[in-house]
């Protein structure tokens, strides 16, 4: 099979760096394509005679995002049947190439419903794996998020969805929690689907937290109605009741605050001011609740 140059400068730079790395040496590239992009990352399809990898290229001075750390969850995540195998790791050129699943698709909820309860039995999986790494402290995040976004950018209104957010992780600090490894990004692009078969994709963010994170993730991402976050929980429940505890509580300030950390990373990025519109307009959509907690803490 003859090379396929790809069109694009942006694809024939990763074309070449592709040329270059010892993980294709015995076997070069015969093809690139170029798949979606993240804010933090750029994919890219590569056949060989060998194979189907997915590369991913990682966007200089992405804060936050330890790879080795993402390396580590993705390989346990692999070998517990939740996510493809992670190959090869090169941080000097920012790449990170893992198996490709052919013929996969994102996951619709309209259309694979009936996979829910696949779908909760694969995060079950990866919440019971253990890896080492650090613990998701809420009310430390937001700051950090904070932090990133230019005063210019700031309302009196931004100002009072803050101090809410600041109030509900304080809440949120006071409840038993049940900590474990959350992916804490799953929406439809990183769940796959493969010949019915689903895969969780994506670790950059994969760090040990409240299950209640993932949870809510998936009822915001997916924009599941009550009945279906009834069912999502009851399915979930099932496999974790140890997570029983407090779980009305806990969901309810895991979603004002996943939305919160949704809200000011996109506020922080160029470009992301939609996305942050609508993530803040989500965020106040839940109710304030957390007034007596806010005043145990004061």
């Amino acid at each position: 099979m003859a090379q396929q140059l790809p069109a694009t400068a942006t694809e024939q730079r990763i074309w070449h760096l592709c040329q270059r790395l010892e993980f294709f040496a015995n076997h070069v590239p015969l093809a690139l394509q170029k798949l979606a992009a993240s804010s933090t990352n750029d994919n890219y399809y590569v056949h060989t005679q060998r194979g189907h990898y997915l590369v991913r290229h990682y966007k200089p001075g992405v804060a936050g995002v330890c790879r080795q750390q993402e390396l580590r969850c993705q390989h346990a995540a692999a070998a517990a049947g939740v996510a493809p195998a992670p190959l090869c790791l090169n941080n000097h050129q920012r790449i990170l190439i893992s198996d490709f699943l052919t013929h996969s698709r994102h996951f619709d909820w309209e259309l694979h419903h009936t996979h829910l309860l696949q779908l909760v039995e694969k995060l079950v999986r990866l919440h019971k794996l253990k890896v080492q790494t650090p613990v998701l402290d809420p009310f430390v995040y937001l700051q950090q998020l904070r932090d990133k976004v230019f005063d210019a950018a700031w309302s009196a209104d931004d100002e009072h969805d803050w101090q809410r957010l600041r109030t509900a992780a304080s809440a949120f600090s006071l409840l038993p929690g049940d900590q474990v490894l959350c992916h804490m990004d799953l929406h439809s692009g990183n769940i796959l689907l493969q010949h019915q078969q689903l895969w969780l994709i994506d670790y950059e963010y994969c760090q040990q937290a409240d299950s209640a994170f993932d949870l809510a993730a998936l009822c915001l991402n997916l924009q599941l109605n009550a009945k279906e976050q009834e069912q999502l929980l009851n399915l979930y429940l099932q496999f974790r009741p140890q997570a029983r505890q407090d779980l009305a509580q806990r969901l309810q300030l895991a979603s004002l605050l996943y939305s919160g950390f949704c809200w000011l990373w996109y506020k922080s990025l160029e470009g992301g001011a939609d996305k942050a519109k609508l993530a803040q307009l989500t965020l106040r959509q839940f109710p304030c609740q957390h007034s007596d907690a806010a005043k145990t803490l004061s």
